[in-house]
């Protein structure tokens, strides 16, 4: 299969830089740009770079509704939610807060769930909440769990497999009125779904461009002012970041990340109108050609993420059939075993049906030709497939 030749439907796993992106990034790289290192005081050249990175951080929080002040620059999503979740315990352990407890749920982002297995085996307890068949969780799943001992919840706002939205403002409001921080992954989210955070009783945002066209190896947290959240450092050397981040930022990142996050508050209302279309579009199309299932809130969902099951086939050959669609299982491989998503076993789905499942993710350059092409290789495949599994004789 030639790279160009496939259909590219997985933006929730990495997309394609922006042009307009790049071009702010390269003005960082030059002899002639903001090359230079932002912490550094005693020349021009540092005064701009320091320049250029205050102007991303603006950028960031035009578009999610907060203060410049309570942006802090990572390497990433991944880092922001270890930075939150490590962060905070130690933080709150070293002001000698009792609280060993957090909540999150069973379909929360490795990043989230592997941090909080290692807080496990520290002593700390972890509860995971199941979610709704719909992939959701609402403040009636979770205000059971949140006992005295409880001081952080962790769930996302959107879910990376099957692009179902959570109201984290509601959850966020819940867990603030029992003095609990709360934390999202807005890693899928960001620039699709209400932020406001100036608004909102979110602790800490986990946040990254590269779902939206920007680069990786960028990211941000959110730590909100007005609950002056406590956190320690994960990385340090040098004080940058108010302390939180050592190590020289990554200008040509961050400003990368900027320019992403502008995009978005100048064009994402149409950004999700047009996704939501092509979503509408190929679920259409894959429901005229085969028997398949959506997962997923119908009503609570990105536009630009759809996971479906195909029953009836062995899940194992579905990708490597398809030649002209590149796209994911919403599985994770381990070693050359095939392993059922842990998302969709966990929304009530069967090992067969999760495994024969696939997340079809489109973005900002999908047209609507591409969508005709992949349904007709899914639907051609799925069906090949459906066929030889049949006994012979019926």
């Amino acid at each position: 299969m030639s790279l160009h030749q496939a259909v590219y439907l997985d933006y929730a796993a990495a997309t394609p830089v922006d042009p307009r992106v790049i071009d702010a990034m390269v003005s960082c790289l030059k002899l002639n740009g903001t090359f230079a290192n932002p912490s550094s005081k005693d020349h021009a050249y540092g005064w701009q770079a320091a320049e250029a990175v205050e102007n991303a951080r603006g950028q960031i929080a035009d578009l999610i509704g907060c203060s410049p002040l309570e942006i802090i620059f990572t390497s990433g999503a991944t880092e922001s939610n270890n930075l939150a979740i490590f962060g905070l315990s130690k933080a709150l352990r070293q002001q000698g807060d009792p609280r060993r407890s957090i909540v999150t749920s069973k379909i929360e982002h490795k990043a989230v769930l592997e941090a909080c297995a290692m807080l496990e085996e520290q002593g700390y307890q972890v509860t995971y909440l199941d979610p709704r068949p719909d992939g959701t969780l609402d403040c009636e799943l979770l205000a059971p769990h949140l006992t005295a001992d409880v001081f952080l919840v962790s769930i996302s706002q959107a879910n990376s497999v099957t692009g179902a939205v959570s109201d984290m403002h509601a959850l966020a409001t819940l867990c603030r009125s029992r003095g609990i921080y709360y934390h999202s992954d807005c890693a899928q989210s960001i620039g699709y779904e209400k932020f406001d955070l100036d608004k909102s009783d979110i602790s800490l945002v986990s946040l990254t461009p590269e779902k939206i066209c920007g680069p990786k190896g960028a990211g941000a947290l959110f730590i909100n002012r007005s609950q002056q959240v406590p956190l320690a450092p994960m990385i340090v050397g040098g004080g940058q970041e108010k302390g939180l981040r050592g190590g020289t930022v990554a200008s040509h990142q961050v400003v990368g990340m900027g320019k992403a996050f502008e995009l978005m508050a100048q064009e994402g209302k149409q950004d999700k109108e047009r996704l939501n279309g092509l979503r509408s579009y190929l679920i259409e199309l894959l429901q005229q050609g085969t028997d398949c299932r959506i997962n997923g809130s119908a009503t609570h969902h990105l536009p630009h993420i759809l996971s479906v099951t195909f029953p009836g086939i062995d899940g194992r050959l579905l990708l490597p059939s398809l030649r002209n669609t590149a796209c994911s299982s919403g599985s994770a491989c381990s070693s050359a075993d095939l392993k059922p998503s842990y998302v969709l076993t966990a929304m009530g789905l069967s090992d067969e049906d999760a495994r024969a499942s696939l997340r079809l993710s489109v973005g900002r350059f999908t047209s609507r030709e591409d969508i005709e092409c992949a349904a007709r290789d899914i639907v051609a495949v799925v069906n090949k497939l459906r066929h030889s599994a049949k006994p012979a004789g019926l």
